[in-house]
C-alpha cells in the first residue's frame, strides 16, 4: 500500500490545503473555525456541528493545550486520496485498506525499510525491515507498557507477513480505526466534514 497524495489534483484543495497547514502550525482557532463545515462529524455519538466539536477537543477554552493540532497534522502528513465522491480523505489508505485483514487486528507499516526488532529495544537485534505494508498486532500483556523514553518509541509487538514476531516503535504504524480526516467541496469551498476516530 504505497503512500500517495492527491492533493495536488485538485487546484483549489492545494490552496486550501497550503493554509489549513498554516493555520494548525499557528494553533489559530478563530482561523480553523473557517474550515470546519458547520455540521463537521467527529463523533459516534449524537453530537455534530462547530460548536460541539471545538468544545470536544478542548479548543474552545485552551486552543493552545489542545491535542487537536498534532492530531491533524499527522493525520494530514500520511497523505490524502481523493475518493469516488471527491471527497479527499486522508490518511490515504484509509479507504483502501483491504476488507479482508481486520482492522482491530492489523496494522500498516507507514515508512520505509522500518526496522522489525526481536525484543522491544532499540539495541535489540533487527530480524526484518518493511515498507508499506500490513502486518498483524500480537497484543499480549506488556502492550501499552513499552515505552523507552530513549528512543521515544512505545513499542509494538507485530507479526510480519512472513509469519515473524517482533517489535516496531509505534511512529511507524498506524491503525486504519486511527483518526481520519474527510475534505469535501461545498459551493466552491473546502471544508473539514469528518475527522473521526474509531468504529
Amino acid at each position: 500500500m504505497s503512500p500517495i497524495d492527491h492533493s495536488s489534483k485538485d487546484k483549489s484543495f492545494s490552496e486550501f490545503k497550503g493554509k489549513f497547514l498554516k493555520t494548525l502550525k499557528s494553533k489559530d482557532r478563530k482561523s480553523l473555525e473557517s474550515f470546519l463545515d458547520k455540521d463537521i462529524h467527529f463523533t459516534f455519538g449524537p453530537e455534530t456541528g462547530k460548536k460541539d466539536f471545538l468544545k470536544s477537543f478542548q479548543l474552545t477554552e485552551k486552543p493552545n493545550d489542545s491535542d487537536f493540532w498534532n492530531l491533524m497534522n499527522d493525520t494530514i502528513q500520511l497523505g490524502l486520496r481523493q475518493n469516488a465522491e471527491g471527497q479527499m480523505v486522508a490518511p490515504y489508505f484509509f479507504e483502501t485498506f483491504p476488507s479482508d485483514y481486520d482492522p482491530f487486528s492489523h496494522y500498516l507499516i507507514i515508512g520505509k525499510n522500518v526496522n522489525v526488532r526481536e525484543d522491544a529495544s532499540k539495541e535489540s537485534k533487527v530480524i526484518a525491515q518493511l515498507s508499506y505494508q500490513i502486518v498483524k498486532s500480537e497484543a499480549d500483556d506488556l502492550d501499552g507498557r513499552r515505552l523507552e523514553k530513549e528512543s521515544n518509541c512505545n513499542w509494538k509487538k507485530i507479526c510480519t507477513p512472513q509469519g515473524k514476531a517482533g517489535f516496531v516503535c509505534d511512529r511507524f504504524i498506524r491503525s486504519p480505526l486511527d483518526y481520519r480526516a474527510f475534505f469535501e467541496k461545498k459551493n466552491g469551498q473546502w471544508y473539514l466534514t469528518t475527522f473521526i476516530v474509531g468504529d
